[in-house]
């Protein structure tokens, strides 16, 4: 068995974590769980085999261990040589989810056998689905987690995958067999040279169109919303059906800000869509618009406009104007979209950072860059503030010599179960902080403090929950370029 570290933080440090405003000790079991690569690929938690499938890879080998999160024990996994990408899938005959392999040849399963106290788990892998698919050739040295299931309403994971031409969907049956449906969705295509094009699958968003009581699958092609609506049957219409929603999106060409196109950046905007999702807890699903407005090639702002769904004679429809929206003045790094103070509504955080003369010359100077996550929090009345709710100020690390942007550890965790969520913060590498939260502003102005070596790129730090009690746990993941001591192995962090 492993060597493995299992303290608590609390007694281990001297220190009391709290975190309710019943003012209730909060202390978190700290677990080292060592591996034999570094843990630079994805992370992926299966509940009912109370495991994680960790990746990891070098520039001459990959990896793919297995943690048992009852003893910690780690096994290391075979991959399948053309798989490039990996996930989990609920099959028919099968009682838990399952390992299942994304490959230049089609889709596999990882058939674990049963575990003895004797011996360590064994398994093989069997083939699911032959397909095509935009990964010809693989990636020898990479392996890294890719949503290529979904659930279409079955109870039984189905599987899609995007190809050139089309986007294939395998819709499983309840006797484990797959029908085959090929949608008229193509990828995108940006040629960048002579030798180099990137080519980009798109993304299906799971929503009732028709309000039929049957989930159907919706695309943005050049533009337009093109959805292929489920069956009574179970089949999925393979010709799109085109809703006379009055929202406007660029197309592909408008969408295009490269430099080469003879094009002037000043003045352009670009209407994207951000997200389809239930944000006001109705039950049907609102749509969110990214309108990116450009004064110059260094400074762009954002607004995020929203569109509540309301039920017609034909299904969903949407109005002409935003009910709402977001204006942020710079440039955001990404948007979360999720209930930060469990009141059923969901909520907005956009980190930000100012491209611009000063954020190049603080980089060059000092390393690291500005790094801005607002806060804006859905009304009762079903509006977003135009000012943040909430501001937390953190750093980017830059490293000019090694090309490396090592980005803060910033997470949100709801550590008592009762929805509401607390800010966790690294500070320099050594020390998180929790503020908790506050019904007044969000989060405490106060943090307690743990002294804690963090791992170096914080933006492959998760959060889960891996004991199912309903709280979540955090885990961070080192990697070959982490402090001695600290390399090649996961920090979890439990929530009992």
């Amino acid at each position: 068995m492993r060597n493995v570290l299992k303290t608590v933080l609390a007694s281990m440090l001297g220190v009391s974590m709290v975190y309710s405003a019943a003012s209730v000790a909060f202390p978190l079991e700290s677990v080292t769980v060592p591996l034999t690569h570094p843990a630079n690929g994805s992370i992926v938690h299966l509940p009912g085999q109370n495991q994680l499938m960790v990746s990891g890879f070098s520039q001459f080998e990959r990896w793919l261990t297995a943690v048992d999160l009852a003893s910690y024990q780690t096994y290391s996994l075979p991959i399948p040589a053309q798989a490039q990408y990996f996930s989990h899938a609920k099959l028919a005959g099968y009682a838990t989810e399952q390992l299942v392999f994304l490959a230049t040849d089609g889709i596999f399963h990882y058939q674990q056998q049963p575990r003895t106290a004797e011996a360590p788990p064994t398994g093989f892998i069997s083939p699911l689905v032959q397909t095509l698919s935009l990964f010809r050739v693989v990636d020898p040295v990479r392996l890294r987690e890719r949503a290529f299931t979904l659930e279409l309403g079955s109870g039984l994971s189905d599987f899609i995958v995007p190809d050139f031409q089309h986007t294939h969907l395998y819709r499983q049956q309840a006797d484990g067999s797959f029908q085959h449906y090929a949608l008229p969705v193509s990828a995108r295509v940006q040629t960048w040279n002579n030798n180099r094009a990137d080519y980009t699958g798109r993304r299906p968003y799971l929503m009732d169109v028709n309000q039929d009581g049957l989930i159907d699958l919706l695309f943005v092609q050049q533009g337009r919303f093109e959805a292929f609506l489920q069956q009574s049957d179970g089949s999925v219409d393979t010709t799109p059906w085109l809703p006379d929603w009055p929202l406007v999106l660029s197309t592909e060409q408008e969408e295009d800000q490269r430099s080469d196109a003879g094009r002037s950046y000043s003045g352009q905007s670009i209407v994207s869509l951000e997200d389809i999702k239930d944000l006001d807890g109705d039950g049907i699903p609102d749509i969110v618009l990214n309108v990116e407005l450009i004064a110059d090639a260094l400074e762009r702002s954002s607004r995020f406009q929203v569109f509540f769904g309301r039920k017609g004679e034909a299904g969903i429809v949407y109005p002409a104007q935003a009910d709402t929206e977001i204006k942020v003045d710079s440039v955001p790094t990404e948007v979360v979209i999720a209930d930060f103070n469990g009141d059923g509504r969901q909520d907005f955080y956009i980190p930000t950072t100012q491209i611009g003369v000063g954020t190049i010359v603080r980089v060059l100077l000092r390393g690291s860059a500005n790094l801005d996550v607002d806060f804006y929090l859905l009304a009762e009345n079903r509006t977003y503030p135009a000012k943040a709710n909430f501001r937390q100020q953190a750093k980017i690390d830059v490293s000019i010599s090694n090309l490396r942007f090592d980005m803060p550890l910033f997470e949100l965790m709801d550590v008592s179960g009762d929805g509401r969520k607390a800010l966790v913060l690294g500070e320099g590498g050594r020390e998180l902080r929790f503020f908790a939260p506050d019904s007044s502003r969000l989060f405490s102005r106060n943090s307690d403090k743990v002294a804690l070596a963090l791992p170096r790129d914080a933006s492959r730090v998760r959060v889960m929950d891996l004991n199912g009690n309903g709280k979540d746990d955090l885990i961070l993941p080192f990697d070959s370029l982490d402090v001695e001591g600290q390399r090649n192995q996961l920090l979890i962090l439990l929530n009992p």
